[in-house]
């Protein structure tokens, strides 16, 4: 079982700088489920999809909560103390995030929908400063919105996501507001169990609240559910795989783990390098065109990222 800080401290230098990396490889895993969800999408409709997504690793996580004795006390605890906070986290960070996401990936494509999802880190700042009262340098606010210049002049100019914005028509706009709920739900998944890890562990969160989220979606569970994991190719297969095992328990996990050592606008702060990511993958495994002002806006993105990661190991 993974170590964790304690509670209430900074990460040293070095911790800080392991838990930075595993952010940048987390989004190296996330960048690539838009292209899975697009692809399973074909065969399955947004709750089928959650259902398929998280149901396998639902198991999983029950099945840990009641056999591992420190889990399981954990999850008691944790269950007197917040219910209504684990049951928001779950209806937002597995139901709400998921099912918007996954409907407007039905008319968007997988760059626009990796661009959506990088409103979070505004919706994230404005909420630590609300609800957390986390203290933002402005240093860090200034790196926020350096990234979401290079991250307009990425999708604008660079040929990657929903091109120039001016250019959505109206029924694309009705997905397109459908999508932008999506981090508004992972913005409450986020500040909520901030919070909720000032009293348990990262691996208890995770994989409570994968559980409680799934629920909803075990209605489901009928026979069209079943045709159509039974027409699934070797490929569907592997897009789930990655979905269920990398995006889910590896990810949530990771996410956690990084918001119980750094503030929350931080951590939200490397969504921005979903959009790069994504249309970095595309060139590679569809030959989709990279131009200089994707690797200029790109280079924006990744300066924002270091100012406001700025003094995040730095004790106060």
């Amino acid at each position: 079982m993974a170590a964790y800080p304690p509670r209430g401290r900074n990460p040293g230098p070095a911790s800080g700088l392991k838990m930075r990396l595993l952010l940048v490889l987390l989004f190296v895993i996330w960048s690539n489920a838009f292209t899975a969800i697009k692809y399973l999408r074909e065969v399955m409709d947004p709750m089928e999809l959650v259902l398929a997504r998280f149901l396998p690793a639902a198991v999983f996580c029950l099945v840990s909560l009641l056999a591992v004795p420190r889990l399981r006390k954990e999850s008691a605890m944790i269950l007197r103390q917040a219910p209504v906070g684990l049951v928001a986290m779950g209806l937002t960070g597995v139901a709400g995030y998921n099912f918007f996401l996954y409907i407007g990936q039905s008319e968007i494509k997988p760059g626009a929908a990796a661009l959506l999802t990088t409103l979070s880190p505004l919706f994230t700042l404005l909420g630590a400063i609300v609800f957390l009262r986390e203290r933002v340098p402005f240093r860090r606010t200034l790196g926020i919105l350096i990234a979401l210049a290079g991250l307009y002049v990425v999708v604008a100019w660079g040929k990657v996501g929903l091109g120039r914005v001016t250019g959505i028509s109206h029924a694309e706009l009705r997905y397109v507001l459908i999508t932008a709920l999506a981090p508004l739900c992972w913005t409450v998944y986020t500040i909520v169990g901030k919070n909720l890890l000032a009293k348990t562990s990262a691996v208890t969160v995770t994989y409570l609240t994968i559980v409680i989220g799934t629920l909803p979606f075990l209605a489901a569970a009928g026979r069209p559910f079943l045709d159509a994991l039974a027409s699934f190719t070797p490929m569907h297969w592997i897009a789930l795989a990655h979905l269920t095992v990398l995006c889910t328990l590896v990810g949530f996990w990771i996410w956690f783990a990084a918001l119980e050592s750094m503030p929350a606008t931080s951590v939200a702060s490397f969504v921005y390098l979903n959009p790069p990511f994504a249309a970095l993958f595309g060139s590679l495994f569809f030959h989709e065109t990279i131009t200089g002002f994707f690797v200029f806006g790109a280079a924006l993105v990744l300066f924002g990222l270091y100012l406001a990661q700025s003094n995040v190991t730095r004790p106060h």
